[in-house]
């Protein structure tokens, strides 16, 4: 019988059946995923793999709890595909070290005090996803380093070659993988490095962002990934590339140095020396460092064409023949992601459907949807420190309209494109989620010119997500990794 005691149910011997012997158990495969400690860059592997233990276990250990069983239990027997491996008298607390990955049929059976027993069977499965991250600075999480303290130790990357941080969508999209389900583990690996183009980074060598001359060439992305993985089967790769291969950071930097850098006759912008004094004055110990940047003195009036840049790419790169040696603009962005599926099939030999190409959001926008503009005539005091924080420098509406109706358009186009033609799936939503949060917005996603001479130093981490950015990034990548499954 069931009565009540002290406002406790309990059951009274001998007044009815008490709950009676049963056997139900569930399982856990313990966590992988684990963000490196941070390493000095003299310390730092050419790659990071983002695992506890090695990257290619032995055995892969299962955590069995039976602890929603009931009854007077007093003896948990376990046994593996019919073999018995272990007698416990906790419920809880046993752990098997499995030889492989797969499907593997588990029982138990418990036994009370009074020698009655109950037995449940079932197939786990044992299951780690192994995702690699691959790609450009969206992919490394340019702009927002792993520690940005100046005044202690300075700025720390992952890894310092790539500009490579745990803040990165990739990176942070993989750890909510593994959080999700308690059944699975996840070994993820981060490729991505900043300035990467599909030839030079994913299918060629590569120098990084951040190199010596003295160092010896980073290995080519997929080359790396078909090294690591071996045998193993690859249940992801996260993709964020097109954007270098288009030249969008030089499309930028000549819309900021430049004056109507989309007309094909650019030249340097005359308000550039009062642009630096506004934009420079927010940079803190790196204001020297900015001013240099927008120095017109040391400006190439041929790096000013954005249109050319955007459309075929440098000038200077085309040979004799009439050959782009650069493999670069969008022209060549097709025949470019031509080449990237057919070594992701060739090389890695896996189903395309599991490649993840994450799309680049607009970003010349405000909180209103207006387009973000630099001023084309000296505004006032107050007004200029206004412009100077949340404007991108020297880029005024024209200029804008053209990066957002044009080059954005034109290679979200082309990504999505790719995706359709060689079965990959496009993370869409980036965009929509980045709606009122561009770079002129009054709560921006973005890293402005100011800040990442402020936080990293350099000029590298500009119109590239913020630590929000990015989660809203990861947030695209787990909703369509969730709808392909």
């Amino acid at each position: 019988m069931l009565v009540s005691v002290g406002g406790l149910a309990v059951f009274l011997e001998g007044c009815g059946e008490s709950p009676g012997l049963s056997a139900s158990f569930d399982y856990v495969v313990p966590a992988r995923f684990a963000v490196p400690d941070l390493r000095p860059p003299d310390e730092q592997g050419e790659y990071e793999v983002y695992a506890n233990g090695p990257l290619q276990p032995d055995t892969w250990l299962v955590q069995l709890n039976a602890c929603t069983s009931t009854g007077s239990i007093v003896e948990y027997r376990w046994s593996i595909d019919g073999a018995e491996v272990g007698v416990e008298t906790r419920c809880d607390g046993f752990e098997y070290d499995f030889p492989a990955e797969g499907e593997y049929q588990v029982s138990l059976v418990v036994e009370d005090s009074s020698g009655e027993q109950m037995a449940q069977t079932q197939v786990i499965v044992v299951r780690d996803l192994l995702i690699f991250g691959l790609g450009d600075s969206y992919g490394s999480g340019e702009g927002s380093p792993d520690v940005n303290d100046f005044d202690e130790g300075g700025v720390q990357w992952q890894n310092t070659r790539c500009h490579r941080s745990a803040q990165s969508a990739q990176v942070r999209a993989a750890r909510m993988i593994e959080e999700a389900d308690p059944h699975t583990s996840v070994t993820f690996v981060h490729l991505a490095c900043s300035g990467g183009r599909i030839y030079e980074a994913l299918l060629e060598s590569y120098d990084g962002i951040d190199f010596a001359p003295e160092d010896e060439p980073l290995r080519a992305q997929i080359a790396r990934v078909d090294q690591l993985a071996g045998d193993d089967e690859i249940d992801a790769l996260f993709v964020s590339i097109g954007g270098n291969d288009i030249n969008f950071s030089s499309v930028v930097e000549a819309c900021v140095l430049g004056t109507d850098c989309h007309l094909g006759n650019p030249a340097i912008d005359p308000l550039l020396e009062s642009t630096a004094a506004w934009a420079c004055g927010f940079t803190g110990s790196f204001e020297d460092d900015c001013k240099s940047y927008l120095d017109p003195e040391v400006i190439n009036p041929d790096a000013l064409d954005a249109r050319t840049i955007f459309d075929i790419g440098s000038k200077a790169e085309y040979d004799d023949d009439g050959n782009d040696l650069g493999r670069d603009g969008l022209d060549d962005l097709p025949g470019n992601y031509d080449a990237l599926a057919l070594a992701i099939v060739d090389s890695l030999g896996m189903d395309p459907a599991r490649v993840y190409l994450t799309e680049i959001p607009d970003v010349t926008r405000d909180e209103f949807g207006e387009l973000c503009a630099w001023p084309t005539e000296l505004p006032g005091y107050l007004e200029s420190l206004r412009i100077a924080a949340q404007q991108v420098p020297g880029v005024t509406e024209a200029e804008m309209e053209w990066a957002s109706t044009y080059v954005l358009t034109e290679l979200r186009a082309a990504m999505r494109a790719a995706a359709n033609k060689h079965g990959w799936q496009f993370v869409e939503g980036v965009d929509a989620r980045f709606a009122g949060h561009g770079y002129c917005s009054d709560v921006t996603w973005l890293t402005r010119l100011q800040n990442t001479f402020q936080f990293q130093g350099d000029q590298n981490g500009a119109l590239h997500p913020n630590r929000v950015g990015y989660g809203a990034y990861a947030d695209a990548i787990i909703e369509a990794f969730d709808a392909a499954q």
